[in-house]
């Protein structure tokens, strides 16, 4: 059985971390390291996928900048999306040769697969507390639908269907999911909202979705919130089990990234 390390980081800079999977994303495809999960936080910051537009942005530059918030362009798929403290960010670089169904053809590989494997992931961690989430065909993330009480529930749904939804907020947005592939291995990833502040997902189209409402596991619970630590361990088991791969514990100095100083948990 393949190994799968989980590392937790604290708290990292976004475009430190672009560096760093870069650097992994190589030394995976050299075989000089193994799977791993990266898991973190990020300071305030928005993130410009390949296929953001300029009117993603709801205010100019400077008026996210005076709130604190960093912009950064970012080589993942997707649209627009914010980052913040509290919120857990998990990077996989993953070799997906021999993951799930390899597709025919050469050097290709199961990529909605994968994507399926870690929004499945997450709904099943939100379930342990009680917050039901889904997929919805159309829509990528994650999603809470106040009609839909259990996972299953989410079967068939679809992005026409989620209008009404959307645009009175009974439908919100939990998880988000953006991945970028180089040759079979993956980077970036998924990021889901704990207890982090939601205002900053107003002041964009976040994802490209003008009537998207964001939610939290401490909005969901309005009760007491599991830590960040207890939510990367549970979804990342399930990331594993998912993948049919052994999940084990790892440090920062596993993948280069270890830093002088004081350290921030990701708990």
């Amino acid at each position: 059985m393949r190994h799968l390390t989980l590392i937790e980081l604290g708290r990292r800079d976004y475009s430190d971390m672009v560096a760093a999977q870069d650097r992994l994303t190589a030394e995976r495809h050299e075989g000089a390291v193994d799977d791993l999960l990266l898991a973190l936080e990020h300071p305030p910051t928005y993130t410009l996928g390949r296929r953001s537009e300029p009117s993603d942005l709801l205010h100019p530059a400077d008026w996210y900048r005076e709130r604190g918030i960093t912009i950064c362009e970012t080589p993942r798929g997707g649209k627009v999306t914010y980052h913040g403290p509290g919120q857990l960010v998990i990077y996989p670089i993953i070799n997906l040769k021999g993951v799930g169904e390899q597709p025919s053809g050469a050097d290709r590989v199961d990529v909605a697969g994968f994507v399926a494997a870690l929004e499945n992931a997450m709904a099943e961690a939100l379930y342990t507390w009680g917050i039901p989430a889904g997929r919805i065909d159309g829509l990528t993330g994650l999603w809470v639908d106040d009609d839909r009480p259990t996972p299953a529930a989410f079967a068939g749904a679809d992005a026409a269907g989620s209008a009404p939804g959307l645009a009175s907020g009974a439908i919100r947005k939990i998880g988000s999911i953006g991945l970028k592939i180089s040759r079979g291995v993956t980077s970036h990833g998924l990021s889901l909202n704990v207890s982090c502040d939601l205002d900053p997902f107003e002041w964009i189209n976040s994802c490209g979705i003008e009537t998207c409402q964001a939610t939290s596991i401490a909005r969901e619970t309005g009760g007491a919130t599991p830590s960040m630590a207890d939510v990367a361990i549970e979804v990342a088991n399930r990331i594993a089990s998912s993948l049919g791969q052994e999940l084990r514990p790892g440090t920062p100095v596993h993948a280069g990234l270890e830093r002088r100083g004081r350290t921030n948990s990701v708990a």
